[in-house]
């Protein structure tokens, strides 16, 4: 089955890292992957088919993957990175895997995405690699759907591809203010929020 994703690219702001750098990281990432369960991952979530996703910052698509094979094809993933690299390598795997329910976006913060289109974003080994964070969030939650589901991954690990970093214990407070979002629940790593509208409180 031939895939059909499109490829959605918005300005730049900042200059991805170096080629060379990326296939470090990707060396690192593979290694690091044989001992991370990424379908758990996604599954933390709730997600379920139908779906629809946007995994920020897939990298070499890890969740991206798995994610399309859950929600199914009436469901939907947007895989964005800066990194045309990561873009690249994402369309090459869901091409193999016949995944017609994928579209990648080259971007560093921007999504294009409509208002509230969006179930779940996945947003693992990120947030310490954002300059401007508060944007981030913004745009994240305008693309999100009313209850829809903020996954962040969170610990020391995500420092190693980034020189600012955000303590974990600082990400809940951070999260929450930059929304409005709520802390759903915590696994480990991982802290699920979801979006709520001060909009009904008034």
């Amino acid at each position: 089955m031939k895939s059909s994703h499109k490829k959605y690219i918005t300005m730049k702001r900042r200059t991805p890292i170096t080629n060379f750098i990326f296939h470090m990281m990707t060396i690192v990432m593979k290694i690091r992957g044989i001992f991370r369960n990424k379908k758990e991952e996604v599954l933390l979530t709730e997600i379920k088919k139908g779906n629809v996703v946007l995994d920020y910052g897939c990298g070499i698509g890890f969740n991206t993957i798995p994610a399309a094979e859950i929600v199914g094809e009436k469901g939907k993933v947007y895989a964005l990175d800066i990194h045309p690299l990561a873009i690249e390598t994402v369309e090459k795997k869901i091409s193999k895997k016949g995944l017609v329910n994928v579209d990648t976006i080259l971007s560093n913060l921007d999504t294009g995405l409509p208002d509230e289109s969006v179930d779940i974003v996945l947003l693992y080994n990120v947030l310490p690699m954002i300059e401007n964070r508060p944007a981030l969030i913004k745009e994240l939650y305008r693309v999100l759907r009313r209850g829809g589901i903020i996954s962040v991954k969170s610990g020391s690990g995500v420092n190693l591809y980034s020189r600012m970093k955000i303590e974990t214990k600082d990400l809940e407070r951070f999260m929450v203010e930059s929304g409005p979002l709520e802390l759903r629940k915590k696994i480990g790593k991982y802290h699920i929020f979801a979006k709520i509208d001060r909009r009904l409180d008034k």
